[in-house]
């Protein structure tokens, strides 16, 4: 049998061109956020609401609010002390903070390659780097890049401490756990599974004392999370989120996230998953030649924390019962990527050339396919606030529709005349659900935007209707209050019925009706590329 070689047995040349290529593809990916950067423009709703949150008054209002979003205060205080440091509240400026964020997850995975295996990432960058949807949510106002990153350097650090154990590498090591789990929730998994991966690696080699700190390093970041146990069982609204996770659905949206550039690369990340982990099997139980000591340990703990760290994440997942979408698998790829990295050229001698043909194959096809999804805005409704703010008229009226894209519409519109969504809320400066839930729970809601419309066409003004409200000439049946229909507390089901209800009344009562903003045919973020329609003149 072949003798598995050590870290640095590669020929010179192999392991030159695999830092070389490495740089090379790391280089490009560098080139893709930039591009994202130019392309992106305003802020869709879940990054208004970041921002808006970050920049409350004082730091205890901040935390007071925290139960309106879904990630802890670490990337709040990064975006509070960006601006507080005059490097800008502008789009612009927030964006470069969004690169920052996403540059800083490529030199994590090289931190982490270098720490764990002195080499180059050179798997790690070709797999997440490159990826579309590790490029727009990374870089996106929220704590996907920031989290991504600190649970990369949490692993490095961890295994830096089960190897050599000492108080500077433990210092480092609760201070880059606190900081990853403050920066997302569910990066507890991936810092449990990183100290089992050392503690499995002290357990093999006998050495019991080293495994004292690395538990404590898993207790410092779970402490840090008790704070916001009150915070989440208070928000007693977020029984609206609870929709139920089934992995049919989490597996088609994890597909959409790793199939980048084509929907092919799923399969390679499936590929690598199954061979990782059967190659470790494989050289760790029926080798018989003996491995190197720091071979053996690599494996150990990076196929510990890879099984336990997807399985810790899909109980997560299972556990919050949160229908999820594909940017929610970022912090997944990102740990899964540096696990797999380290695997695969700890155990194949023939891994540096494989990565190297796969780096070539995956940046070509992503200079074909990747760059139109890259060069992407995240929102137009920052457009259509803009124009509408110089069209409008004081005693028009504007109805946006879903109510969630609210929370963008109020951060760009300037305009005179009043707006609302469906059903109207009391703020718009954050994702109220728990407004939404009260007004769920009242019989009609919308009839103050019909009796406003009604008075609005009645007088000579117009309407506007921003976003896709829905057109269904079928009656409606009048829906009992939330949660005693069989929609219980599904809001997109209440938001489609009152959506029908207003278009069906303006059908009856308007006089004309015309498409004044359509959506951009360019490429726009799916969840907010809205059209405008106006109305005008009242039918009895």
């Amino acid at each position: 049998m072949t003798r598995l070689p050590h870290f640095g047995q590669a020929t010179p040349i192999l392991r030159y061109s695999n830092w070389i290529v490495a740089a090379l593809v790391t280089l490009f990916a560098a080139y893709l956020h930039v591009l994202f950067l130019l392309s992106a423009g305003g802020l869709w709703r879940d990054e208004a609401v970041l921002v808006r949150l970050s920049l409350l008054p004082s730091v205890s209002e901040v935390w007071q609010n925290l139960t309106y979003d879904s990630c802890p205060i670490l990337m709040h205080l990064g975006v509070r002390a960006w601006s507080a440091a005059g490097l800008g509240n502008t789009d612009p400026g927030l964006r470069v903070l969004g690169l920052l964020a996403g540059l800083f997850l490529l030199l994590a995975f090289w931190f982490a390659s270098w720490t764990m295996r002195g080499g180059a990432p050179l798997l790690a960058v070709t797999l997440a780097g490159l990826n579309v949807t590790m490029v727009r949510a990374g870089d996106s106002l929220r704590g996907y890049g920031l989290g991504s990153a600190l649970g990369v350097l949490t692993l490095a650090v961890i295994w830096r401490l089960a190897c050599r154990p000492g108080l500077a590498v433990f210092s480092c090591a609760v201070a880059v756990a606190v900081l990853s789990v403050q920066s997302l929730y569910q990066n507890a998994f991936f810092v449990f599974a990183a100290c089992c991966g050392g503690f499995v690696l002290c357990a093999v080699e006998r050495r019991w004392r080293d495994t004292l700190p690395i538990f404590a390093v898993g207790v410092a970041a779970a402490v840090s999370l008790l704070p916001y146990i009150p915070l989440i069982a208070s928000a007693h609204w977020y029984v609206m989120f609870k929709l139920g996770f089934r992995f049919s659905h989490g597996w088609k949206q994890l597909s959409a996230a790793t199939g980048s550039p084509l929907t092919g690369f799923t399969w390679v990340w499936v590929a690598l998953w199954i061979g990782a982990l059967a190659a470790a099997i494989s050289v760790l139980f029926w080798r018989r030649d003996p491995l190197p000591e720091r071979v053996r340990g690599l494996i150990l703990f990076s196929g510990t924390s890879l099984v336990l760290g997807a399985a810790g994440y899909a109980l997560f997942l299972k556990l919050s019962e949160y229908p999820t979408q594909p940017w929610n698998y970022v912090p997944l790829m990102a740990f899964s990527a540096v696990c797999l990295d380290a695997m695969f050229f700890a155990v194949w001698r023939w891994a540096r050339p494989a990565a190297m043909i796969l780096a070539v194959v995956t940046t070509a096809t992503a200079f074909v396919f990747e760059l139109p999804p890259v060069i992407c805005r995240q929102t137009n409704v920052d457009f259509i606030a803009a124009q509408l703010s110089t069209q409008v008229a004081p005693n028009d009226y504007l109805i946006v529709h879903p109510w969630h894209c609210g929370t963008t519409f109020q951060r760009y519109y300037k305009g005179a005349a009043p707006w609302t969504t469906l059903p109207p809320l009391e703020d718009y400066t954050l994702q109220r659900y728990d407004l939404l839930k009260a007004k769920m729970q009242t019989k009609d809601p919308i009839a103050p935007v019909i009796d406003r419309i009604t008075s609005t066409l009645q007088s000579g003004n117009r309407v506007w209707l921003v976003g896709n409200i829905p057109f269904n000439q079928e009656p409606v049946p009048e829906i009992r209050p939330a949660p005693n229909t069989p929609w219980g507390w599904r809001d997109p089901l209440y938001s489609f019925y009152w959506g029908v209800q207003i278009t069906q009344f303006l059908s009856a009562h308007c006089q004309r009706s015309a498409v004044a903003i359509a959506p951009s045919t360019n490429c726009v973020n799916p969840f907010e590329n809205l059209p405008v329609f106006v109305v005008t003149g009242w039918k009895p």
